[in-house]
């Protein structure tokens, strides 16, 4: 009762700073979903998805700008865009699932997101599926791959996937030249990495339609 006490007192406290009452839900939310997991008992685990749900809601009610994917507290409200989150955070591959976990932690960062890493773990999501599903190592090269087994990706879309992945790749913004500049030119911000988060997943979630 006191710890309840106690956190409720923290989060109702206008001193104390709007992110750190975000980090403290969200490391409740942890521990509460490893005591869960660890516990294996079925009830416990409905208990803290149940609660998630109603943090949500109550986050949607109030027209909070935040909600709760994969145990993290994210700025998006989309539903479109939270459905392809989490549908590319379903997959079977654990190591695509490892990327995008990580990138959604990344790009949650209070107070500020690290939202290059966040980018190069997306696309790294990418590259991942590429290389389980062809066992190709660039994107380019996979969408061939496919396309020789029977999964046609009409010319135009290829090319704009083609193109995303080349954004990647521009030496002042590529996640293959060490970490992106943050003191140059360009510098990428929240709206790029959500962006190429929902892009990132959407996309694998289409492969994952074609090769079905």
């Amino acid at each position: 009762l006191y710890k309840k006490r106690f956190i409720l007192n923290l989060i109702e406290d206008d001193t104390y700073e709007w992110h750190k009452k975000l980090d403290l839900i969200e490391y409740f939310i942890s521990v509460f979903w490893d005591y869960a997991i660890k516990s294996k008992i079925n009830s416990y685990i409905s208990i803290c998805i149940g609660f998630i749900d109603s943090l949500n809601k109550e986050f949607e009610r109030l027209h909070f700008a935040y909600r709760i994917i994969d145990r993290l507290i994210v700025e998006v409200t989309s539903e479109q865009e939270i459905k392809a989150i989490e549908d590319a955070l379903n997959s079977d591959s654990e190591n695509i699932r490892n990327h995008f976990h990580k990138a959604l932690e990344l790009y949650s960062k209070r107070p500020e997101g690290d939202y290059c890493n966040s980018i190069k773990e997306s696309i790294s999501a990418v590259e991942a599926f590429c290389r389980e599903k062809t066992g190709k190592h660039t994107l380019g090269k996979a969408l061939n791959r496919l396309e020789t087994k029977g999964i046609v990706i009409h010319k135009l879309l290829k090319s704009a996937f083609d193109k995303l992945y080349a954004y990647t790749n521009q030496p002042d913004t590529g996640v293959r030249h060490a970490l992106m500049d943050n003191d140059g030119d360009y510098i990428p911000q929240a709206e790029e990495a959500l962006f190429m988060l929902v892009s990132c997943s959407a996309f694998i979630n289409y492969l994952n339609k074609k090769i079905l």
